[in-house]
């Protein structure tokens, strides 16, 4: 073997496994003391490669929660798949679960039952999650003024049958579905249907951003039927004083009114997640460990954070 050779493998090696002891761009070491998010699953990340620029790619997302002692993240994008991502991770970085799905945007045809069937039959067990449209809905292209055609799941309060389709196929193979960015009156229909159908997974996709924008009250109607309700840290980093410019057209969804509805609502309907992964943003693992420092410093209980943090996004995942 050539020097050449010799050299590029030490370089593959140290990146491979020498990765969690740093944190990307900043070479500070990792925290040796128990984590604050020790057991916590994040719902919630985009990585690389992505059409918009990203912080970590997949492998790096993984191994800097395994590195927080963290159970299991999962990968989202709105573009493409990532089932198929996440069987890989979790070959590279066993430590942790990562778990992938698809978002029912136009370019993977809408919403299209034989997407989804692909995307578990690709994923296996780690092809897990459902969105409905996010950037595509037609919800989400009214709120932020975007032209195109936008995706609707329903019309009048009923599902569309597409839709149906979608749903039928989530609870035959016991998938998670989410919400992703359509209106407050699509959520509740999906939700009625999801329970008529025994669907037992339901996560709420950051409820209370622009993009569902559900009120209180709907939120607490869509906990009795059995939704669970995510709570996402970057609406915190939004506003016009965001530092993604991309995020400052967004409203800002304070600490406060995130603590407010877990009280009101109760911590037993909710999920917490970061949302993260835009270069500005803190890294996944380091805004989920501030995230729940900012909750316990108003007033919110370890018990409480457990639920959110773990049991109830353990429970959607079936892990």
């Amino acid at each position: 073997m050539n020097a050449g050779c010799f050299f590029t493998l030490v370089l593959i090696f140290c990146y491979w496994f020498c990765l969690p002891v740093y944190a990307v761009g900043q070479l500070q070491p990792m925290d040796s003391q128990k984590s604050i998010i020790e057991g916590a699953i994040d719902f919630h990340i985009h990585s690389s490669p992505d059409v918009i620029p990203r912080r970590l790619d997949d492998f790096e997302v993984a191994k800097f929660a395994a590195s927080a002692h963290m159970k299991a993240v999962v990968l989202k994008n709105h573009y493409g798949s990532t089932a198929a991502r996440a069987v890989l991770v979790n070959k590279i970085v066993p430590q942790i679960e990562v778990f992938g799905g698809i978002v029912l945007n136009h370019s993977v045809g809408g919403i299209n039952p034989q997407a989804v069937e692909a995307m578990h039959r690709i994923g296996g067990k780690y092809g897990k999650v459902v969105w409905l449209p996010t950037v595509d809905s037609e919800h989400h292209l009214k709120v932020f003024h975007k032209s195109g055609i936008g995706i609707k799941v329903a019309e009048n309060g009923q599902l569309l049958p597409e839709t149906a389709a979608v749903l039928k196929i989530v609870a035959r193979d016991n998938l998670v579905l989410e919400t992703g960015h359509i209106s407050s009156a699509e959520v509740m229909a999906v939700v009625r249907q999801a329970r008529l159908l025994n669907i037992k997974n339901i996560l709420i996709t950051h409820a209370m951003a622009d993009v569902p924008g559900l009120s209180l009250e709907n939120m607490q109607t869509a906990a009795q039927m059995g939704a669970f309700l995510e709570l996402a840290f970057v609406n915190d980093l939004m506003g016009e004083n965001a530092a993604d410019d991309g995020h400052k057209n967004w409203h800002h969804v304070s600490i406060n009114q995130m603590v407010a509805a877990i009280k009101l609502i109760g911590a037993e309907h909710f999920v917490l997640s970061t949302d993260l992964g835009r270069k500005p943003d803190p890294l996944p693992a380091e805004g989920y460990k501030l995230f729940v420092k900012k909750l316990m410093d108003e007033g919110i209980s370890q018990p409480e954070i457990d639920l959110m943090m773990k049991e109830n996004p353990a429970r959607l995942l079936g892990i």
